[in-house]
C-alpha cells in the first residue's frame, strides 16, 4: 500500500513537472504579437505601453496590461539588451559578504538601482587578490553596464576595466590619473581622530588600536587619524608598537587582537581601545565577555560603526557613525549617471562625514596614565 501511494505521488509530480515545464516553454515563446492579438491592438501600441515610449489612451493601456497579465508575458530582456546595448545589470564586488557593512550598503544601492530599472549582480572576493582578479576577468567578459567595487587590490585590472565600463570605488581609491571613475567613502581619518581625541580628553594615554589590513586605504586612513591625535599630545605611535594591531576586518580577528592586547604586561596594557569597525568590535566584546574583562571599568572601547547594529549589543558603544545609507545612495547614483551620460565625466571624490555618538563604554580617568 505504502509503495503504491509513493508511486502515485511520483507519477503526479512527474505530470505536474511536465505540464509546468511545457507551460514555461509556451510562455518563453510568447511574443509581443501574441499580446497585440489578445488585446486587439497593434504591435506598436503594445510596444508603447511596455516601453512608455509614446502616447496611449488610458483605457487602451488598461486593455493591453490586462492582456499582458493574462498571458503572463515578459519582454525578452536579452533581445532588448542587444538592441539597446545595455543589460541594466550592475556588478557589486565586496571583500566579505558576512560583513554587515556590505549588507547595508547593498540594500541602499539596490533601492536606487530599482528607481532606474537596474539589477545587481553580487560578487565576494573574501579578501583574496587572486579571486578578485578572476571576478574582474569574468565581469569584463559579461554584458554588465557598470561596476561598484568595495574590493580593489588589482589596480591594473581595474584601470583596464574602467576604460570599458563605468566604475565607482569605495574603501580603496586609485590615485592613478588613468583611472576613469569615482570614489565614495566616509572621512575615515577625521572619524578616528575624533574617537582618539575623546579618549584623550577622558584622561587615557595608553590607547591601543585594533585595525584592518594596511593594504586597504580605509585601514591606513583610520590609523593615521589615531596617529595624528596621539601626536597632538606628544605620543608618537607607529605600526611596530605593541598597542597597534593589524588584522582582518572580522569578528575572530577582533577576538584575537583583544587577546594579544590583554596579554601585555600590566604597565603596557591599554586602558582604552580604538576599534576600526563593527566586526572587530564584536570580537573585542566577545573576548571581554568570555574573559570577564569589564567595559568600561577595566578597558574603555570606542569604534567606527553604523547605527543599524548598535541596538543588538549588550553595551551602548561610543562610536562614530558612518552613514551607510548615504554612501550606498551616492555610489548607486554615480554609477547610473556614468552609464547614462554620453560625455566623459571627470573623476569625482566624495568623503562623507561621520557623526559622534556618546555611549557607555568610556570611563574617565581622574589621574592621567602615562
Amino acid at each position: 500500500m505504502f509503495y503504491q501511494e509513493k508511486a502515485n505521488i511520483i507519477q503526479k509530480c512527474n505530470v505536474t513537472f511536465f505540464f509546468g515545464f511545457w507551460r514555461c516553454l509556451i510562455k518563453k515563446n510568447l511574443t509581443i504579437k501574441d499580446v497585440a492579438a489578445e488585446a486587439g491592438v497593434s504591435v506598436a501600441t503594445v510596444s508603447r505601453v511596455l516601453n512608455s515610449s509614446g502616447p496611449v489612451r488610458p483605457e487602451t493601456a488598461k486593455i493591453v496590461q490586462a492582456a499582458i497579465d493574462k498571458l503572463e508575458y515578459s519582454p525578452n530582456g536579452i533581445a532588448s539588451s542587444l538592441k539597446t546595448e545595455r543589460s541594466h545589470i550592475i556588478g557589486y564586488v565586496v571583500t566579505d559578504i558576512r560583513n554587515t557593512v556590505f549588507t547595508f550598503l547593498m540594500a541602499a544601492i539596490q533601492d536606487v538601482l530599482w528607481e532606474y530599472n537596474y539589477s545587481m549582480m553580487l560578487f565576494a572576493t573574501n579578501g583574496d587578490p587572486a579571486k578578485e582578479a578572476s571576478i574582474l576577468r569574468f565581469i569584463s567578459m559579461q554584458k554588465i553596464d557598470g561596476v561598484i567595487l568595495n574590493s580593489c587590490t588589482n589596480t591594473q585590472a581595474i584601470l583596464r576595466l574602467s576604460k570599458r565600463i563605468p566604475v565607482v570605488l569605495s574603501g580603496n581609491d586609485i590615485a592613478d590619473p588613468a583611472f576613469a571613475g569615482d570614489f565614495v567613502d566616509s572621512d575615515n581619518h577625521a572619524a578616528v581622530y575624533m574617537l582618539t581625541s575623546h579618549l584623550i580628553a577622558n584622561g587615557h594615554r595608553r590607547i591601543g588600536i585594533i585595525n584592518g589590513p594596511y593594504n586597504l586605504d580605509v585601514s591606513t586612513e583610520r590609523f593615521r587619524g589615531y596617529q595624528s591625535a596621539m601626536s597632538a599630545i606628544g605620543i608618537h605611535m607607529d605600526e611596530s608598537s605593541p598597542l597597534v594591531c593589524e588584522s582582518a576586518f572580522d569578528v575572530s580577528s577582533g577576538y584575537e587582537a583583544a587577546d594579544s592586547m590583554f596579554r601585555l604586561d600590566a604597565a603596557l596594557r591599554p586602558t582604552a581601545l580604538v576599534v576600526a569597525n563593527n566586526e572587530l568590535m564584536k570580537g573585542v566584546f566577545k573576548y571581554c565577555n568570555d574573559r570577564h574583562v569589564r567595559i568600561p571599568e577595566d578597558v574603555s572601547v570606542v569604534t567606527v560603526g553604523n547605527r543599524h547594529e548598535m541596538d543588538h549589543l549588550y553595551l551602548s558603544p561610543t562610536y562614530m557613525e558612518t552613514n551607510l545609507d548615504e554612501i550606498g545612495d551616492r555610489l548607486a547614483r554615480l554609477i547610473v549617471e556614468r552609464i547614462e551620460t554620453e560625455a566623459r565625466l571627470p573623476k569625482r571624490v566624495f568623503r562623507l562625514p561621520a557623526f559622534f555618538h556618546d555611549g557607555n563604554t568610556v570611563r574617565p580617568l581622574h589621574a592621567q596614565t602615562l
